[in-house]
């Protein structure tokens, strides 16, 4: 295994709808897909979609990469769904 810098944008290969609120101001239900991406064959990578109603959630779906602050001040992978697609 080893570091990949990924561009281009992704595909949702998989995805669970999560109903525990894990932090203060997090609004639940939210989606959380795994993604993968074409351009960079075997890379998949877990993070929260934004932008998109958990019941609108659907596997190829084409997402966009970005971050949000996380706990602890650390960056975090999520997604926003590309724009006709939820």
């Amino acid at each position: 295994m080893a570091p990949v810098e990924v561009t281009g944008r992704g595909v949702v290969y998989s995805y669970t709808v999560n109903h525990q609120r894990w932090l203060p101001d997090l609004e639940v239900p939210y989606a959380v897909v795994l993604v993968e991406f074409p351009d960079h064959p075997g890379v998949r990578v877990a993070g929260r979609l934004r932008g998109c109603a958990p019941d609108d959630v659907a596997i190829g779906t084409e997402v966009e990469a970005g971050f949000e602050p996380g706990p602890g001040g650390f960056a975090i992978p999520s997604f926003t769904a590309g724009r006709g697609d939820a």
